[in-house]
């Protein structure tokens, strides 16, 4: 397809403000149809604000009107930067040379410091405009302090010739590669291998535990393979690895969440903790009180609760994570494990609660949930989130729809370095 085929046009803009996604925004001058103009805002992968550049912006080709569903709408354009003319400082050389075209990460072209400071004012606008809290409690976003090759975690998927890659962003093509600059430096040793033989579709699955040297590796690799890893020092399992977590070790399948920074998790599990501790009602006997872990996974935060108060009631859907739960609180007998819904559970346990842990999906909380709390008051909740806008939202309910709980807290944590994910602590209390 040739250039004026593919419909590209250039323009040399200044760059706005980051959206929420991380990309930079443009506004651009086209012509319609009816030979009128507008001004659209695009969207700018790796670019920063106040940067002058020239911009490539490529519409998408239309489907022929046969093969055009019902409710078809036209994908937005692919944008790129093709010349940078006036840099921002805060501009640093991206390490990854697929970059920009990789959807995996969106801020590796920037300065870390100013990623960390970024994510705490996007938390912040989102407790205001969505929480309705004027002067939200907001604290400093807690830094990782190895803001590369950190991900214990990553899925792979694997294109036509066999080999292991990345999606490109916004299109379901692969980008194959053998290194990823956000991936433990075991996984990327492991990748470098993999990646020299062909692998089944649709992807290759790692898992490494970084206290205890174990990797999962998804699916179960030919013996040669295997050796080849063993040679490298990988030790690889096909079911379930362990990783340690603030002292306590948890067993992980392939399936079950686990939090994909071990590092920031550590300093998470410890926010929880201090979250609930730190309340004058805990201080005294907290081994009187019972509290709920929700949405549990493998049991994380419920064994870690379990060495502070007198009952913990934990609660997760997946079968997958229930069987890793029960194993890893094996010797505990002040834990209650429950397998359903949250919304459908947590309803008839509200009264007899009196402090709650929350790591909802990026959805939130359902709203039964909140009305269990509104209903029947709890001391303290610590709310874990990885989407600030789901939980900006919540908190507006609890504390000021219903000015159930008042909010002491909001603790951006960079779990995601490079990224534009964002998640954060947030601790309530209830109103007097």
């Amino acid at each position: 397809m040739t250039q004026e085929e593919r419909q590209i046009h250039y323009h040399t803009v200044t760059l706005g403000a980051l959206v929420r996604e991380g990309d930079a925004t443009a506004e651009i001058t086209q012509q319609r149809e009816d030979g009128t103009t507008e001004t659209v805002t695009l969207h700018v992968p790796a670019g920063l604000p106040g940067e002058r550049v020239t911009i490539a912006v490529e519409e998408p080709p239309a489907p022929p009107a046969r093969k055009r569903r019902r409710r078809w709408k036209p994908r937005p354009p692919r944008v790129w930067i093709t010349e940078i003319h006036e840099a921002s400082p805060l501009r640093v050389q991206a390490r990854c040379p697929v970059f920009g075209t990789c959807g995996g990460c969106q801020l590796q072209h920037m300065k870390y410091e100013a990623q960390t400071e970024w994510k705490r004012e996007v938390v912040g606008q989102l407790l205001r405009e969505v929480g309705g809290f004027e002067n939200p409690p907001l604290l400093p976003t807690v830094p990782c302090d190895n803001p590369w090759n950190y991900r214990n975690h990553m899925r792979f998927s694997v294109y036509g010739e066999g080999k292991p890659g990345l999606t490109e962003r916004h299109t379901r093509r692969l980008l194959p590669i053998v290194e990823c600059p956000i991936a433990h430096p075991q996984i990327n040793r492991a990748l470098s291998i993999v990646a020299q033989h062909h692998n089944p579709r649709p992807q290759v699955l790692m898992r490494y535990g970084t206290a205890t040297g174990q990797m999962i590796l998804q699916p179960e690799q030919p013996p040669e393979v295997a050796l080849e890893l063993l040679a490298a020092g990988i030790d690889v399992r096909t079911e379930t690895i362990e990783e340690k977590l603030a002292g306590q070790v948890f067993r992980i399948r392939p399936s079950s969440f686990f939090q994909t920074n071990t590092a920031q998790a550590e300093k998470m599990a410890q926010m929880v903790l201090d979250g609930l501790l730190t309340h004058d009602d805990y201080r005294e006997d907290p081994r009187r009180l019972t509290v709920v872990d929700a949405y549990c996974g493998v049991g994380t935060f419920a064994l870690l609760l379990s060495r502070h108060f007198g009952r913990v009631i934990a609660i997760e859907e997946s079968a997958s994570a229930i069987k890793d739960a029960r194993w890893n609180l094996r010797e505990t007998t002040n834990v209650d494990i429950m397998q359903g819904k949250v919304e459908d559970l947590l309803p008839k346990l509200a009264a007899e609660l009196d402090g709650f842990v929350i790591d909802p999906p990026r959805a939130g909380c359902q709203p039964s949930v909140l009305e269990a709390l509104i209903q029947h008051p709890v001391a303290r909740i610590v709310y874990v989130s990885c989407d600030p806008s789901t939980q900006a939202r919540d908190l507006h309910i609890l504390c000021n729809q219903h000015a159930t709980y008042r909010l002491r807290s909001v603790q951006p944590l960079d779990m995601f370095p490079q990224t534009a994910h964002i998640e954060s602590v947030a601790v309530l209390e209830r109103a007097l």
